[in-house]
């Protein structure tokens, strides 16, 4: 095993964790607070220095949930999270694996709040 998949043994058990290559993948539920469910995955480098995270699915339809403004939603036409960077490739990432998915996490019920409110809070 890889540090990466280390990683995301530690921080979900439960998760779905494997290897593509030679990439590290997890793919997990999240739940916001009010109990709705995202479905999403995270790729990285063996050594977890480089991640990426993309929303398979959500619970208002689809990956992207019918919004196509990535800069108010920060999610892109294909699920993938934008994390402050704009677009960039697993290997041009500057976010490490626990980084990314701690930050899908929050993105979850900040997409909610957004859907909500029509607007995406800030940390």
């Amino acid at each position: 095993m890889s540090v990466a998949h280390d990683i995301m043994f530690n921080l979900n058990p439960n998760a779905l964790i494997g290897t593509e290559d030679s990439t590290a993948v997890m793919i997990e539920d999240v739940a916001d607070p009010d109990g709705r469910m995202y479905r999403m995955e995270y790729q990285s480098t063996p050594d977890s220095r480089h991640a990426t995270a993309r929303c398979l699915s959500n619970p208002w339809g689809g990956k992207t949930g019918g919004d196509s403004n990535p800069l108010r939603s920060h999610i892109f036409s294909d699920g993938t999270l934008c994390m402050g960077r704009g677009r960039t490739s697993l290997f041009g990432s500057p976010f490490d694996l626990a980084d990314v998915i701690q930050r899908s996490r929050y993105w979850c019920t900040a997409f909610s709040v957004l859907k909500e409110t029509g607007r995406f809070p800030q940390p």
